[in-house]
């Protein structure tokens, strides 16, 4: 749903009356080591009618998201009003009314204000800003009129994204959607949210097993094999639309379905009892195969560029992660260490690869560098770490953990900071996709 920016002076001086901010403003490099983090404080919403006003519960509950979606980024400390010298309270939300001296000597970077009142209709009106305290300079500023509990979540959405957008240069993690398997009375089904648990909707109701989903390149549709009573489907769900396109392909199974960058569809299928990597052809027929061996070939999976596909094969006894060059049709060998390497996915700039090993300790989420062929590992359980899907940044990772008894869906970075779990309903939630398009 759309959701209303205020209107008249008050969008014109949200947006347009920042400062010029110094060459030193703050900026936060997500993709070097030894990544620095900003302290930030939230300051209590302030009545912009009487002073007196208690907070609308919708400022409350955009206040509550606000918080728990910065709570998602590792670069971001939370300075509790208790470590604030003078109190949590501001004395205003504007620049000119904050007294910034005692924020800074609390080591606060980022102040963050909310001021609200309601207008004609009911409605809250809220006007956000973020404060880089050291410069006293307005970084980001937004207006935004909460009167359906839908817009609540857009408009903390919209905020984090553009702060993140200021602070790193990056804000797909507040624009992107992903979509997972949650396990239903009976079988499997696709669901799809935003990767702070936002918006969660149901896209099937089939009856069988709905599994590995996987978004196109241009975010319009979402591909998945569906495990029926008596046979394996290819199953297309078109966003724009909400229809469901049935593919019956030859063989007796369909495993881990992915898009090309070009749009082209491919799949994991034994046309000849065996399953290798295939081409579909424009009218979704079985075209040319892209890898064909004597082991059990599944798991493509490309990047953004469309030069590079992962996958994972049986050809050396035990499954391993490799990587097809598109261009002179190279096959390179990823992982080396332990017996069972699976769910490979490659970052969208082309460099990571991360997947799923079985340790010791249970299956680990690993990061491999295709540049400096280095690899990592970035979970560490308790349970079992698979199905890694990176985000369309190439900085965070989800993956699904039953780390809490049960299955869910988490969310951490290459770097392996402390996953966070995503909110995904009732029932086991496995094998995110990350849409690579960025929603606005």
């Amino acid at each position: 749903l759309p959701l209303t920016i205020l209107s008249g002076a008050l969008a014109v001086l949200l947006t347009l009356s920042s400062p010029v901010l110094a060459q030193d403003s703050l900026h936060i490099n997500i993709y070097g080591p030894g990544q620095p983090k900003a302290n930030l404080y939230l300051a209590p919403a302030s009545s912009l009618g009487s002073a007196a006003e208690r907070p609308d519960e919708r400022v409350n509950e955009f206040r509550q998201v606000l918080k728990s979606n910065l709570g998602y980024l590792p670069f971001i400390h939370e300075v509790k009003g208790a470590d604030v010298l003078g109190g949590q309270q501001v004395d205003g939300v504007k620049g000119p009314d904050i007294d910034f001296k005692r924020f800074s000597l609390s080591q606060v970077d980022l102040l963050i204000t909310t001021g609200w009142n309601r207008n004609m209709t009911g409605a809250v009106q809220v006007e956000v800003r973020a404060f880089e305290v050291f410069s006293n300079s307005m970084v980001v500023g937004r207006g935004y009129v909460l009167a359906k509990p839908e817009q609540i979540a857009k408009a903390a959405n919209r905020f984090c994204a553009d702060l993140m957008e200021h602070l790193t240069g990056k804000s797909s993690f507040f624009r992107s959607r992903l979509a997972f398997s949650r396990k239903q009375q009976g079988g499997k089904q696709i669901c799809v949210s935003t990767p702070q648990g936002h918006f969660l909707e149901q896209i099937t109701d089939l009856d069988g097993a709905c599994m590995s989903p996987a978004w196109s390149f241009d975010g319009k549709s979402l591909v998945f094999s569906f495990v029926g009573q008596d046979r394996h489907e290819l199953m297309i769900w078109d966003s724009t639309t909400g229809k469901l396109e049935s593919v019956l392909l030859p063989g007796n199974t369909i495993i881990s379905p992915t898009f090309r960058a070009d749009g082209t569809l491919t799949v994991s299928i034994d046309p000849h009892g065996n399953p290798d990597i295939y081409d579909l052809t424009a009218d979704n027929r079985l075209g040319s195969p892209l890898v064909q061996h004597w082991g059990i070939d599944i798991s493509p999976d490309f990047e953004r560029s469309g030069e590079k596909m992962v996958f994972v094969s049986s050809r050396l006894g035990n499954p391993h992660i490799f990587l097809l060059d598109l261009t002179t049709k190279k096959v390179q060998r990823i992982s080396y260490e332990g017996t069972y390497n699976t769910h490979p996915s490659i970052s969208p700039n082309g460099r990571y690869v991360a997947y799923s090993r079985l340790t010791d300790q249970g299956h680990r989420i690993i990061v491999h560098d295709l540049k400096d062929n280095s690899e990592w590992q970035v979970t560490s359980g308790p349970g079992n770490d698979e199905d890694p899907a990176w985000g369309p940044d190439s900085y965070f990772l989800a993956f699904s953990s039953n780390r809490s008894g049960s299955y869910k869906i988490y969310v951490t970075t290459r770097h392996g900071y402390k996953p966070t779990q995503i909110p995904t309903g009732p029932g086991d939630a496995t094998a995110p996709a990350w849409n690579p398009v960025v929603q606005d």
